[in-house]
């Protein structure tokens, strides 16, 4: 009697084929999709979900609820042993006399022979020259979008192309040659969202990068600088911050944003201090008396907006004496130099 290639769950120990095999070893984790699947084994659709109809007949695996796969008990714990998947031939079968010269075609001389794509992963291949999402694939290509997904996971199975996110292989794919390198969500969102024409602080770009708290914030950015999509510069206050590089605005995956992370948060924003800040610049050095005298602020109005402005490190005295002028510090005109940046703009 001849022994069948998948021997039944009562048997002590089991032979699977190797996509079978594959299979089950990713079952052993949380339960998955057959797309998650098929990405993880590395085999496309058709396979994958024969080999999991196999397995769930075998007692191995079976279905839960949303189309997630698990191991059973018995599939967790059996032991197996791993046969090739059996080669399927297409076309009509040959004639007799073409046996024996189709079987020395068949041997493998340097190893297996890669499958070769068909017409439709083709031309998603050629489509390639830059990673792509699934839905621009699908438009640029005429193909549906579940038929992209279907060719995808071929393509991925044949070591072809690299998948941005397993578990939807349709967000984001490049060919496997392409060394761009592909950024989590996260870091897409804050890389969309840094600015050009201004910098900005962690606190910025956590108001416009949604779902993302100042500790998750600051490592993406980290990560993003020494990939040279992001630099690093002194804001005001000596507060580190950041903004785009052209290499990130070149980047595939960032998405112009319908509001940028805004600048940082001035220390003072009223026009009077800005008045204020600009007479004493303007003059490199004044007396509070002379302060008072161009911009026509009242004496007693004046001296508290000096003291305010001293404590916050825009202003300091020139030397010790009472009636010594005041001049603005470097933190006052950078302070000055972005309200009237942002004044202009």
């Amino acid at each position: 009697m001849t022994r069948s290639p998948v021997a039944t769950a009562f048997q002590d120990k089991l032979t699977l084929t190797k996509s079978q095999a594959d299979c089950l070893r990713v079952l052993r984790s949380p339960g998955f999709s057959p797309g998650r699947i098929a990405v993880a084994a590395k085999l496309n659709l058709k396979k994958t979900e024969a080999a999991l109809r196999k397995l769930e007949e075998l007692g191995l695996a079976e279905q839960g609820g949303s189309r997630r796969w698990l191991v059973t008990t018995h599939g967790e714990t059996c032991s197996f042993e791993t046969v090739p998947d059996r080669r399927v031939r297409r076309g009509r079968p040959p004639a007799p006399g073409a046996q024996l010269m189709l079987d020395l075609l068949d041997r493998p001389t340097g190893g297996p022979v890669p499958a070769q794509p068909g017409p439709s992963a083709k031309c998603l291949l050629d489509l390639l020259d830059r990673p792509m999402r699934g839905r621009v694939l699908a438009r640029e290509s005429g193909l549906s979008r579940e038929r992209v997904r279907q060719l995808l996971l071929e393509l991925h199975a044949q070591g072809r192309i690299s998948l941005g996110d397993p578990d939807h292989p349709s967000w984001l794919v490049k060919r496997a040659d392409d060394e761009t390198p592909i950024l989590s969500r996260e870091e897409e969102r804050v890389l969309s969202a840094l600015p050009r024409e201004h910098a900005t602080d962690a606190r910025g770009l956590v108001s416009v990068a949604s779902k993302l708290s100042d500790s998750e914030v600051e490592p993406i950015v980290e990560n993003l600088i020494v990939g040279g999509l992001a630099e690093a510069c002194e804001g005001l206050g000596g507060v580190r911050a950041f903004r785009i590089t052209t290499a990130g605005l070149d980047h595939p995956q960032y998405v112009p944003p319908a509001r940028q992370a805004p600048p940082p948060r001035l220390p003072v924003h009223s026009d009077r201090v800005r008045t204020v800040l600009q007479t004493i610049a303007d003059a490199e050095a004044l007396r509070i008396r002379d302060v008072k005298h161009l911009t026509k602020i009242p004496q007693k109005s004046i001296n508290a907006l000096m003291q305010y402005l001293k404590r916050k490190r825009l202003v300091a005295k020139a030397g010790d004496e009472f009636d010594a002028p005041y001049f603005l510090t470097e933190q006052g005109r950078a302070t000055l130099a972005e309200m009237t940046l942002r004044l202009a703009a």
